[in-house]
């Protein structure tokens, strides 16, 4: 997929020498642009908390010994890093070298609005082209301006034990026609959740989160599953009343009743302790739980690719800055991120998928990811958020869910809503 060319990216500093130098071509993977000075001082990255932004603290110290350049992550809280990327990459504040961004929400603004430069002269050509899904974050005239630090994405995560019980997967048969297995669409999906849904014997089929961060990314996962999004990016448009749009405020309706009671105070992570509680037969959550909620399970716990035709992309994306103090450092970091040296042990750390294509061909990686095949072929699959203002929209979005939840609206007459009435006159692309 190729984006329009972002009105305000620009390329500057050592990026800007090499390509006026012609040089582009002869710049090597993990340093400044040839002829230039290497890299050197201090430099001071820009993250939100997580498993992920620990791996990488843990691991950074490794570059710092290897290439004499200090690391200073700053990990914040989400409503803390909204504000500072803005500053940095809007505003121009000029206090970070690098700055992590959300792929699924984020990449679209990242194109379109933020001043940032292009990686290509401090990756090298061959890298860039290794990444997984470059084209996803490269602009129409070339720049490659967010290199992933990992691929993440929701996943169909089930109980293995009760899908492998034959008098369950018997009595599913005779009742559905078809074999117990993880769906492989979202009508199987709520026929699965369906099924197990005993309340009397505290077992529910599936879980949702109900916060409006939570509930929306459950929203995206139907809507990317049907081949759809939240606009058009060719036009700018808002597309938020189409029938995939309604299907997916009807499927998160169905599912909230095959969920526990007080699901609408709940988030994911709450979804993960019932899942741990034996509460839950099957829910999607992003692969992290694989991880952090199989190492409680362990063949209790299953995982299938998620449903549907696409997914959302997980990643955090590693921006230079045009005010960048010491780009010539942020880009060594960003090359070193994207080697084995920090991609093997944030692999083994996390249970994310590495960003080269190189290193998901790998017989090292496969060993730390056992379900590396699996994962794969989910990886190709990956799209994100065809909007500049993901914040608006997905308060917006969780607002309709509420309404058809409580019955003030229908599906059809909520997503009418949405697009003609509470984003009125609005353009995904602002």
């Amino acid at each position: 997929m190729k984006l329009r060319s972002p009105a305000r990216t620009r390329v500057i500093g050592a990026a800007a020498i090499a390509l006026s130098a012609g040089l582009l071509a002869g710049c090597s993977a993990g340093g400044a642009a040839e002829g230039g000075d290497e890299a050197s001082g201090t430099i001071r990255v820009l993250a939100v908390e997580g498993p992920e932004t620990d791996a990488l603290v843990t691991e950074a110290a490794n570059f710092t010994n290897d290439s004499g350049i200090e690391v200073k992550v700053d990990k914040v809280a989400r409503d803390v890093w909204g504000q500072r990327k803005v500053a940095e990459l809007t505003q121009d504040a000029g206090t970070y070298d690098v700055v992590f961004l959300g792929g699924g929400d984020d990449a679209v603004w990242m194109l379109e609005h933020a001043h940032v430069q292009d990686l290509t002269p401090y990756l090298g050509e061959d890298v860039v082209n290794d990444v997984l899904n470059h084209e996803l974050f490269t602009t129409d005239d070339g720049a490659f301006v967010g290199a992933p630090q990992y691929y993440n994405f929701p996943v169909t995560l089930y109980r293995a034990d009760l899908f492998g019980d034959p008098e369950e997967q018997a009595a599913f048969e005779a009742e559905y026609g078809r074999e117990l297995a993880a769906p492989t669409t979202f009508d199987e999906l709520v026929d699965v959740a369906t099924f197990f849904n005993r309340p009397d014997e505290g077992l529910y089929g599936t879980c949702l989160g109900g916060v409006d961060w939570s509930v929306f990314l459950d929203n995206t996962y139907f809507t990317y599953g049907q081949g759809a999004n939240f606009g058009d990016l060719a036009t700018g448009e808002l597309t938020l009343d189409t029938p995939e749009q309604v299907k997916s405020l009807e499927y998160i309706n169905q599912l909230t009743s095959l969920s526990a009671p007080g699901w609408e105070a709940l988030s994911f992570f709450d979804c993960d302790n019932q899942m741990k509680a034996g509460t839950v037969a099957i829910y999607q959550n992003w692969l992290y739980a694989w991880n952090a909620v199989g190492s409680e399970m362990g063949d209790k716990l299953g995982i299938a690719p998620p449903a549907g035709e696409q997914t959302h992309l997980g990643a955090m994306l590693a921006t230079i800055p045009e005010a960048a103090p010491n780009p010539d450092g942020a880009g060594e970091f960003i090359s070193w991120m994207l080697t084995d040296e920090f991609q093997l042990p944030q692999t083994e750390q996390t249970g994310n998928l590495p960003v080269l294509q190189s290193q998901q061909g790998s017989e090292e990686f496969a060993e730390a990811l056992p379900e590396l095949e699996m994962l794969k072929s989910v990886s190709e699959r990956l799209t994100y958020l065809n909007s500049t203002w993901s914040g608006e929209l997905s308060s917006g979005v969780s607002e309709a869910i509420a309404k058809v939840y409580t019955g003030e609206m229908t599906a059809q007459e909520a997503a009418s809503w949405l697009q003609n009435e509470k984003f009125a006159g609005r353009k995904a692309v602002e």
